[in-house]
């Protein structure tokens, strides 16, 4: 094999590719890049058995063929080279050679028939969807996606796709996002729970400005593509919690608040808070919230925030945290909270907008 490229196109390749390999892998081979060259393209390959990724990238192939070099050390070589044109090549013991101005490598790959290929993913439900659709979607679903490894169901984002849209869905049983995303086409309907780690890379991978992801969905597998790079992760097995459950119908109390400055002072209240399971205590009355937060080894916090009200004077407690998280992806002046009781689940919502709906169990307030 051997192709000549340009620097830059080469290091962002690789540099994309690179997101899929596992930082600590008992199979070598699962350190290394899958090079090959076909065409006027090279196609460059990594995986870690979980998720892959592939991209694709100009250049003059002189001899067709594939090699594998360890993805760190091409990461770390092609960033320090000039930014003028590449030569690769590899010869009969797997050497790879990069060539650049006056610098010249030769870096010990493996075997190209040692990598495990990426599998073919049999598309049963495929839907197009706008990217910057997808980017914020997940933006404002990922974070509540749970971390604990033993009930895996909740490591990732349930894609509910139907002939209304995608629903986005995301839950540790402490909150839930939901989110409606309007399609530009589907075919089929399904429930596939996607990797948390693989919906947090797609943001990296497509590209800023107008555009669609295509994506196709088997039984057991997800390919997302964006122009010539492909993301491909394995679904998680098991049944999603019935979310529908536990988002609240009806409320007795309401509650508008701004959402800049109630974000401002639920950040000067954390500050005490963390100190307590980042209990912050909200009391509405007449027409204002007052937040507070105590401490037994810091002290005390007290924030006001004028709001509307709907209903009787409330005290609740909840995660500063959690809410803090919400408040970073509303991007509307105000937020609506609706309650039923202090011991009840509390409705969190953009003002004027139903697609989104963030649900938040409350915390003891003593």
């Amino acid at each position: 094999m051997k192709v000549i490229c340009a620097r830059k196109d080469l290091n962002e390749g690789v540099q994309t590719a690179a997101r899929a390999v596992s930082a600590r892998t008992s199979l070598p081979i699962l350190g290394h890049l899958l090079i090959t060259a076909e065409d006027d393209r090279i196609r460059i390959a990594a995986t870690d058995l979980e998720i892959g990724m592939e991209c694709v990238v100009e250049a003059s192939v002189q001899e067709p063929g594939s090699l594998t070099v360890p993805a760190r050390y091409m990461s770390e070589v092609l960033n320090a080279l000039p930014d003028t044109d590449v030569a690769l090549s590899v010869d009969e013991s797997y050497a790879v050679s990069i060539k650049c101005a006056t610098s010249d490598f030769s870096i010990l790959g493996l075997p190209p028939e040692e990598f495990p290929m990426l599998p073919e993913v049999r598309e049963e439900v495929s839907f197009v969807i706008d990217r910057e659709t997808l980017r914020e979607g997940i933006r404002r679903t990922s974070f509540a996606i749970g971390v604990d490894e033993s009930r895996a169901i909740l490591t990732g984002i349930l894609m509910q796709v139907t002939e209304a849209g995608l629903k986005l869905v995301a839950t540790d049983t402490h909150r839930l996002c939901v989110l409606d995303c309007p399609l530009v086409e589907s075919r089929g309907e399904v429930n596939a729970i996607v990797p948390g780690r693989a919906m947090n890379e797609l943001p990296r991978i497509i590209p800023e400005g107008e555009g669609t992801v295509s994506v196709g969905i088997s039984h057991s597998q997800v390919k997302f593509k964006v122009g010539d790079t492909i993301l491909i992760s394995r679904l998680i097995e098991g049944q999603f919690p019935n979310f529908e459950k536990v988002i609240p119908t009806e409320y007795n109390k309401k509650l508008i608040i701004p959402t800049e400055q109630f974000e401002q002072s639920l950040k000067r209240v954390a500050i005490v808070a963390r100190e307590s399971s980042n209990r912050a205590v909200v009391h509405a009355e007449d027409g204002k919230l007052i937040i507070t937060a105590e401490s037994g080894s810091v002290g005390k916090a007290h924030e006001e925030v004028e709001i509307v009200k709907e209903g009787e004077d409330t005290k609740m407690a909840f995660s500063a945290r959690y809410l803090l998280d919400v408040l970073a992806v509303v991007d509307t002046e105000a937020i609506e909270i609706e309650l039923t009781g202090e011991i009840n689940p509390a409705l969190v919502r953009p003002q004027g907008n139903d697609e989104y709906l963030y649900v938040v169990m409350p915390m003891q307030v003593t």
